[in-house]
């Protein structure tokens, strides 16, 4: 097993064979979606758009191990941040040494575009045992990243798990006449 990794921005030759590695986290995901996807993050900026990329981190062979999609935002309570979404990481055998070039990448871009924090979305299952070494979230941890907020999502697409629980009735609701 080679253990040199190398952190560069995801080629347009690279969107298919990086499309195996995003499919292990969003199984749903359509070829189709995936390069409409990518192209936006590697489409050429115009000068006020805020900068954004895909980064990967690959062995010295080629092959893609993880990567995580990024833009420069401004947090209310931060500033300028890099926040970074869709970070996976996918190795049979330690997945430690490619998240850590991820992750230390992400603090070179995020110091390279004066940012005073990076807020990272981790998809859910990344904090399985958080206590182990090999856990992506015992990665972040031990790079010095830790909890800071709680996202939540509803989906809008007629996905959202709220419409099969039908909403709790008052007792005043069931004495008024319809």
């Amino acid at each position: 097993m080679d253990d040199s990794f190398i952190a560069k921005p995801l080629g347009q030759r690279q969107i298919d064979q990086a499309y195996p590695l995003v499919r292990a986290v969003a199984p749903d995901l359509r070829v189709e979606q995936w390069r409409a996807f990518a192209a936006v993050f590697l489409a050429p900026k115009e000068s006020s758009a805020a900068p954004s990329g895909i980064m990967t981190v690959q062995n010295t062979r080629g092959y893609i191990h993880g990567l995580y999609s990024f833009t420069i935002e401004q947090s209310l309570r931060h500033g300028r941040i890099l926040a970074v979404t869709n970070f996976v990481v996918l190795d049979l055998f330690d997945m430690t040494g490619p998240a850590e070039t991820l992750l230390r990448s992400m603090e070179g871009l995020a110091r390279g575009h004066s940012c005073a924090a990076i807020h990272t979305t981790l998809l859910e299952g990344a904090a399985a045992e958080a206590g182990s070494q090999r856990s992506l979230l015992g990665c972040f941890q031990s790079e010095g990243h830790r909890p800071d907020a709680l996202r939540l999502c509803k989906p809008l697409d007629g996905a959202n798990d709220n419409k099969a629980r039908p909403r709790p009735s008052d007792a005043r609701d069931a004495e008024r006449p319809l």
